[in-house]
């Protein structure tokens, strides 16, 4: 049986349009795939970036330098030794340091094992703590009332005749006490070798001329303030003394407390008898205040020491 030409034109027809839409289908699919992983990546990388930025808000990270290797303490730090870490910053140290400058060529004060963040508390410049820094207690240096650890003074000596003049300058206070309502104080600084002479030369100054002082003058803005020009020279004869008589400076501390508690002692009685009260501490003068001429009797030389004492008092 033959088929007819128009009934072969429309199943031909069909199959075609049906080939056609099969292939669409296919293509379509393929289409929808491909198109679909791209989409889900996409998603996934808007997802992560949304919760990269909640994270960076909630634990925000900063950059900060490690040790590379193991240091000593003494050794110099270099800039190999640092790398760059990101940490989170609510955990970093407040010294930590975020610059390689900023530790190149610093100190340690201890043993530091590799990776461990470098602070400014582990390292110090040779500049700060040169080989002769000692700390030193001081008690025979007048106070400001209201001084705090960590301020920064002047130490002065003021001599009778009106003479004033710098000792020690930008001296960072490291520690001191003062009993409230009373004259006794003490203090503690670092200093150098040469300060330390330059002090104990200025302590017997002080007490070899009658009325004179120490004290000290706390800078106001000490981070935009200079230090001043040490204007005290320290005196020859004194230091001649200190090294011939190593008892002298003892003797001088002795006297400048003594002579600073009888001072506290007559301003009371005067503050209380000013009120009409009776003072408390008796007359002035009651009993001697300094203790045996620090000059004298201390070794063969006491002779000469006592003329150099002389000389010196008669200078002012």
């Amino acid at each position: 049986m033959f088929i007819r030409p128009r009934r072969f034109r429309m199943i031909l027809a069909f199959l075609l349009g049906l080939g056609i839409s099969v292939v669409l289908l296919i293509g379509g699919y393929f289409y929808y795939r491909s198109n679909l992983a791209l989409l889900e990546s996409e998603i996934k990388t808007q997802a992560m970036e949304e919760a990269r930025m909640v994270f960076n808000e909630e634990y925000p990270m900063s950059i900060v330098y490690v040790l590379q290797h193991d240091k000593r303490a003494g050794e110099t730090i270099s800039d190999t030794d640092l790398v760059p870490a990101e940490m989170n910053a609510r955990v970093i140290p407040a010294d930590a340091v975020y610059s390689p400058e900023e530790a190149t060529g610093m100190v340690m004060r201890c043993d530091i094992s590799k990776n461990t963040v470098v602070t400014r508390s582990l390292i110090y410049s040779e500049e700060d703590f040169p080989d002769d820094l000692r700390m030193m207690e001081y008690t025979v240096i007048n106070l400001p009332s209201r001084l705090e650890t960590g301020s920064f003074i002047d130490v002065r000596i003021m001599f009778p005749n009106g003479l004033d003049y710098i000792i020690l300058s930008k001296k960072k206070v490291i520690d001191h006490w003062r009993e409230e309502g009373r004259q006794d104080s003490l203090i503690r600084l670092h200093m150098t070798e040469e300060e330390i002479l330059r002090m104990s030369s200025a302590i017997v100054d002080a007490s070899l001329v009658e009325g004179s002082s120490l004290y000290a003058v706390e800078y106001v803005a000490p981070d935009i303030q200079k230090e001043a020009a040490k204007t005290y020279p320290a005196n020859l004869e004194v230091l001649e003394l200190i090294s011939t008589n190593p008892n002298i400076l003892n003797h001088a501390i002795e006297t400048l407390e003594v002579r600073n508690r009888l001072t506290f002692e007559k301003r009371m009685d005067e503050d209380l008898a000013l009120s009409g009260r009776p003072g408390v501490f008796g007359e002035a003068g009651q009993y001697d205040p300094f203790p045996e001429d620090i000059t004298a009797g201390q070794n063969s030389n006491g002779t000469q020491d006592e003329s150099r004492t002389d000389d010196i008092n008669s200078r002012f």
